[in-house]
């Protein structure tokens, strides 16, 4: 199991005295798989994402990532995060940044220009040399993707990865990671507002709502039930009265 979260429980007192709670009852990744949480802005899914990776702390709940308490070090240790929101420094090159963010990982010099190398060609990136303050939104973004599987690691966690990004270059890093999970077994959690990416990759997702999961299925029961991961989607965030799966 990479992941498991039960009864996770996170408060938060907004102004004008409005509270918001996350409440995630149960989620299980298995090794190899790909799963989304699928919901409306301000759900609570990049909340999730960051409690997950103790960068915030629930009030409740246990997590278990990569058969350890997601607190302890090695929990994390063969984890990659692409938050939705992320920085770079804007005088550096892609070449630079790539290098001085590699750091964090325990690699050399050579390793990390053969694996840069590596996934400029498999993301058709033409750009190294550039400056971060020049580059385009998609080009930004690539950069940031690039960032996010330098290392090799086992579970990537991907919050809106395909921001800004056209067709071709959505489809060039989507077959890069199909590659990864046949070569290492991969795993793959991701958020995305972009439903037809789902119908393509995901074998499970989840829904939230206001903090709560309401639904989940594999993408053979959605296709049955439903034909689409969008019809699925929008019968429960759409209607009042959801068919239920």
């Amino acid at each position: 199991m990479i992941l498991k979260a039960q009864n996770v429980n996170k408060t938060f007192n907004k102004s004008g005295g409005n509270t918001f709670r996350l409440q995630v009852d149960e989620i299980e990744i298995s090794e190899g798989s790909f799963t989304a949480i699928l919901g409306p802005n301000g759900s609570g899914k990049s909340t999730f994402l960051k409690i997950i990776l103790d960068l915030l702390f629930a009030d409740a709940g246990n997590i278990w990532l990569m058969g350890h308490n997601h607190k302890q070090k090695q929990a994390r240790a063969k984890v990659s995060y692409l938050p939705e929101n992320y920085s770079f420094p804007d005088n550096f090159t892609v070449n630079e940044m790539l290098h001085a963010f590699s750091d964090l990982k325990e690699s050399t010099p050579r390793q990390i220009d053969h694996k840069i190398s590596k996934l400029a060609n498999a993301f058709n990136v033409e750009f190294l040399d550039k400056k971060i303050k020049n580059l385009s939104k998609g080009m930004t973004q690539t950069a940031a993707l690039m960032h996010t599987f330098l290392a090799d690691d086992q579970f990537y966690i991907l919050d809106e990865p395909f921001n800004g990004l056209d067709a071709v270059q959505k489809k060039a890093i989507m077959d890069y990671i199909f590659t990864l999970q046949k070569e290492r077994n991969i795993s793959i959690l991701i958020t995305t507002h972009i439903l037809s990416d789902i119908d393509k990759t995901c074998d499970s997702l989840y829904l939230i709502k206001d903090g709560r999961i309401i639904n989940s299925a594999t993408k053979g029961e959605i296709q049955n039930q439903f034909g689409s991961v969008e019809d699925y989607y929008l019968n429960y965030f759409e209607t009042k009265d959801p068919v239920r799966s």
